[in-house]
């Protein structure tokens, strides 16, 4: 069989596309190689935009709603019919003819909705290649089983037991799939001789400013105020405005998109992490051993995240205060960090793409296909 994937995802920037990212690097170190393709972009482009404006929209502006349209029974509902509507329609049918003609083995999905359809798709007999969802944050939405995939890769053993009380019938634990450059990262004196920072200052990495929800100016105030030696180091993705705000001094230094490898530097760098939990953040402190002060949770997936992170004790909650008080306390850092590296998979990504080829080299599932189509 061809040694080919095709990694599906919703839209980018996001943990979606990074996770994507991931698994088409660890499947070229492996020779198992992938190609990608955004829904929104490729596909969707008016459409997607419009979903990603809204979602991060209603996350601004009311994220007790959007809690609630998370954790509602009636909102899934209400996704079925969605799906069900693109699928019957036919707004679907370019995707699932894409996936044919691309000759893939398989299509992974680290995307709840795309998994969905195209998992959906399947039951129907209207696709014949093995489809596997990808979950990129900690917590277990009832989505991701709704229909499930012919296997679901899952973050945590007790992600997966959930899964397999939901009905879901092959699932692996293989982590949060990190970019293997988190794997081959400097060591933290390298990194700061790399980055030009002093060897024993305290330095504080902080994310999340690229949509705007992190709130990072007031964070910065309050290491300042709180640790006149500290420096910063921040995430402001494509957040120009910020990054126009908080950049230049002696004490901070602001970055836009930034590839894997320089991420993995800023992350070896750093004594604490400030930021809110984003599934593939966490994933990616996690496997950098390094610790989490975490501010404003959005409910939902992060909320999740975070629960995570702290019963792992790899965490704290606080802010700018908290970190620069972390900074102060050698011992709690310590420990903070050996329970990082302890819970940290480096090499999830590997672990996603051998499972991957496992799914892609067996026979297709009879049960899952109505139709009885078999693999081309």
């Amino acid at each position: 069989m061809n040694a080919r994937g095709l990694v599906v995802y919703g839209y980018e920037p996001s943990g979606h596309s990074a996770a994507a990212f991931a698994i088409e690097e660890a499947g070229r170190k492996a020779g198992f190689f992938f190609s990608r393709v955004e829904i929104a972009g490729d596909h969707h482009p008016a459409a997607g935009l419009g979903v990603a404006r809204a979602y991060h929209g209603l996350l601004r502006a009311s994220p007790g709603l959007y809690g609630a349209l998370y954790h509602g029974a009636w909102a899934r509902t209400v996704l079925r019919a969605v799906r069900s509507a693109y699928l019957t329609l036919g707004g679907a049918r370019r995707l699932r003819e894409g996936v044919r003609r691309s000759g893939t083995a398989v299509v992974v999905c680290p995307q709840a909705a795309v998994a969905a359809v195209l998992s959906e798709a399947r039951r129907r007999g209207e696709l014949d290649i093995p489809v596997v969802s990808v979950l990129t944050d900690y917590g277990v939405h009832p989505f991701w089983a709704d229909p499930p995939a012919d296997l679901i890769l899952a973050p945590t053993e007790d992600a997966a037991s959930q899964l397999r009380r939901l009905g879901a019938p092959r699932v692996v634990t293989s982590g949060i799939p990190v970019h293997p450059a988190f794997a081959a990262a400097p060591s933290r004196e390298e990194a700061r001789r790399i980055l030009a920072l002093p060897a024993r200052a305290p330095v504080i990495l902080m994310t999340g400013g690229a949509k705007g929800l992190g709130n990072l100016e007031r964070e910065a105030e309050r290491v300042f105020a709180a640790s006149p030696l500290a420096r910063l180091l921040v995430l402001c993705g494509a957040n120009d405005r910020l990054r126009g705000l908080l950049d230049g001094g002696k004490r901070v230094r602001a970055f836009g998109p930034q590839p894997p490898e320089f991420v993995a530097t800023l992350m070896a760098a750093a004594d604490v992490h400030i930021g809110k939990p984003g599934g593939l953040s966490a994933a990616e402190s996690l496997a950098s051993g390094l610790p989490m002060v975490l501010t404003g949770a959005l409910p939902g997936q992060e909320e999740a995240n975070a629960r995570h992170l702290l019963a792992a004790g790899a965490a704290v909650e606080g802010g700018g205060a908290a970190a620069a008080a972390l900074l102060e306390d050698r011992a709690q850092l310590a420990a903070l960090r050996a329970a990082a590296l302890s819970a940290g998979l480096p090499g999830a990504a590997d672990s996603a793409v051998r499972a991957i080829r496992a799914v892609a080299n067996a026979p297709l599932i009879p049960a899952l296909s109505s139709s009885g189509l078999s693999r081309r």
